[in-house]
This record gives C-alpha cells, sequence and structure tokens, in this order.
C-alpha cells in the first residue's frame, strides 16, 4: 500500500482552516460574545475532510493502522525540523530589521502607503493571517479573495514586507480581485 502524502498537509490545512477568519473584520463596537463552532462540526460541515474521512474508514483496519503509523512519525519528526526554521532570524541576519523588511515594499507600493491613512487593524490582520499560515505550512501557497482592490494593496505589501512572492488575478466567474501568494 502506498500512503497518499495528503493526510499530512490535510492535518495542518485543516487546523488553519478553524481559525476565525471573521475576527479580522469584526467591528470595534460589536461587543456580542459568538461561541465559535466546535472543531467536530467544523470537521462535519465540511465536505472535504468528510470525503478524506471515509476514504479512511472505507480502508481495511491493516490500512487504517498503517496511516496512524505513518502520521505519528510524521508528527515525530517535524517538532526537530520545525524547531530549526521557526528559530528568531532577526538577531543573526540584518535583512530582518524593520527597517530592511520595509525596504523590500517597492517604491511605488511605499508612496501610495505614505499618502494614505493606513486601516492598521486590517493591515495587523493581514500580517497575523500571513504568520499563522506560514508558520504552520511554509512551502504551501496562500490563495484569497480580496474584498477590494484596496485590501489587494494591503496584502501584496504584507507579502513584500514579509519577502513573500505575491501575485494577483482575476478569477473566472467572480467579478472581484483575487490574490495568491507564495
Amino acid at each position: 500500500m502506498s500512503l497518499n502524502n495528503s493526510y499530512s498537509p490535510f492535518l495542518a490545512h485543516y487546523l488553519m482552516t478553524l481559525l476565525e477568519r471573521d475576527e479580522c473584520v469584526a467591528e470595534e463596537s460589536d461587543t456580542r460574545i459568538t461561541t465559535p463552532p466546535s472543531i467536530f462540526a467544523e470537521a462535519c460541515n465540511n465536505e472535504t475532510y468528510i470525503e478524506i474521512w471515509n476514504d479512511f474508514m472505507n480502508r481495511t483496519g491493516e490500512e487504517q493502522e498503517k496511516v496512524l503509523l505513518y502520521l505519528e512519525q510524521e508528527v515525530r519528526q517535524k517538532p526537530k525540523e520545525r524547531t530549526n526554521k521557526t528559530r528568531d532570524k532577526r538577531a543573526e541576519y540584518p535583512g530582518y530589521t524593520p527597517e530592511e523588511c520595509y525596504q523590500r515594499i517597492n517604491r511605488s507600493l511605499r508612496g501610495t502607503l505614505k499618502r494614505r491613512q493606513i486601516p492598521m487593524g486590517t493591515l495587523e490582520c493581514l500580517e497575523e493571517e500571513m504568520l499563522s499560515f506560514f508558520s504552520v505550512t511554509p512551502e504551501s501557497v496562500y490563495t484569497a479573495m480580496m474584498e477590494n482592490s484596496y485590501q489587494r494593496l494591503l496584502l501584496h505589501a504584507v507579502c513584500q514586507y514579509m519577502d513573500l512572492v505575491s501575485a494577483s488575478k482575476n478569477m473566472g466567474n467572480y467579478n472581484g480581485p483575487g490574490m495568491g501568494a507564495l
């Protein structure tokens, strides 16, 4: 039996989808306390996860055991790799200073940002979203549908600041701007 490698990225991606995206857009005046759905409820409402779960459950007991052993080995190996990758490199490399990071943003984009009053909450939310996504899955591709071109511009600025490659693309039937960041 060959193991499908989609199981280990699935776990990381699944955990990332549990983050509430509404936190980024919530208004400060909104004081309602809402309880987020449980992990189980999230899994039950997502067709992709149900499909993967059904695939797992339709395997023989021996195949299920092999998949679980494989995932356990992946978990044991990753913490060693992760500590090296997520170590704070700012003290070692001057390219990680805020000034150097800001200089990575292209000149015209910096000019646009200087001329406008930037919504810091949105900017912080985008930065946190990028940090949380790429700290869990650093080799992945982040894709987002942005509400407007200004948010797309801010996301490009955050990506350049973080030394990520970003690209915009209009999506087929979707009338709004699309964004993909590598």
